[in-house]
Order: structure tokens, then C-alpha cells, then sequence
């Protein structure tokens, strides 16, 4: 009896299970893809709602008026339509500061939708007048200097 030679190589059982190996990797390395890119859409979102809520701070203590009642409104921004609304409340403390009153902004993606970002605002319920002689404009730096 003649020895046989031994058999080099992999055998077809070998190779349906490093098969599968394999794909098992690729489809976990798919789906955890699939999450980091909703992540980073959600944090693009989230960065241009901050932005609007942000614009609509400025334009809210930039009205000479306080908002007496809630306001709704659609801005366009970053691409999208954000909307929005602004709600007074009151001061924080009344006794101490009643010339003041709150504003809560909220931006959402959709009508209805659930906030992507809140603000709140203290300002006045109105804006002084120019004293006359101002102009309106604001005070120059200290020292007279341009």
C-alpha cells in the first residue's frame, strides 16, 4: 500500500462558511453606513433649525413692541422651510422687572411638527425711545475714537 499524497486546499464547506463570514461583515459595515448618515443629516437639521431660531431672536428684539399674543411664521433657510413660533410669557419676576416679558421660540421642520430647537428671550415689552439729538445711533467706543 502506497501512501497518498495529502490534499492542499479548502474544502466546499470551508468556503461556504468564509462566505458567509463575509457577508455577515459587509452587511453590519451597510447598516452601521446607513446609521452615521442619519446621524449627520439630523445634526445638519439640527444646526439650520439653531440658525433660524437664532434669526428669529434678532428679529423679535429688534420689533419696538413686544409680541402681546403667540406668532406663528414659515422663514426659508439653509434650503428648507422652517416654521416657527414665538410665545410671550412673563417676567421672571414680575415684582422686580415688570417691564420685562419672555419670548419662547420654537423652529420645527414641519406644520405642527415637534421642535428641533427652543429659544428663550428676555427683552423688553417696549423699546425706549431716542432721546432727542440721538439720531438713533448708538454710543461710539470709550475715548471718542472712531
Amino acid at each position: 500500500m502506497t501512501p497518498r499524497p495529502t490534499e492542499a486546499g479548502f474544502a466546499l464547506v470551508e468556503m461556504l462558511v468564509a462566505l458567509l463570514l463575509l457577508s455577515l461583515v459587509g452587511l453590519t459595515l451597510a447598516r452601521f453606513q446607513t446609521f452615521q448618515l442619519a446621524g449627520a443629516s439630523g445634526l445638519a437639521a439640527a444646526a439650520a433649525a439653531r440658525l433660524e431660531a437664532d434669526n428669529r431672536a434678532v428679529d423679535l428684539l429688534a420689533m419696538t413692541d413686544a409680541p402681546a399674543a403667540a406668532i406663528a411664521g414659515v422663514s426659508r433657510n439653509a434650503g428648507r422651510d422652517w416654521h416657527w413660533t414665538a410665545t410671550p410669557g412673563p417676567s421672571p419676576d414680575p415684582l422686580l422687572m415688570p417691564d420685562l416679558v419672555t419670548l419662547d421660540i420654537a423652529v420645527a421642520a414641519e406644520p405642527g411638527g415637534p421642535p428641533l430647537v427652543t429659544r428663550r428671550l428676555l427683552r423688553p415689552r417696549q423699546l425706549a425711545e431716542d432721546a432727542p439729538g440721538e439720531g438713533g445711533r448708538a454710543a461710539g467706543p470709550p475715548g471718542g475714537g472712531a
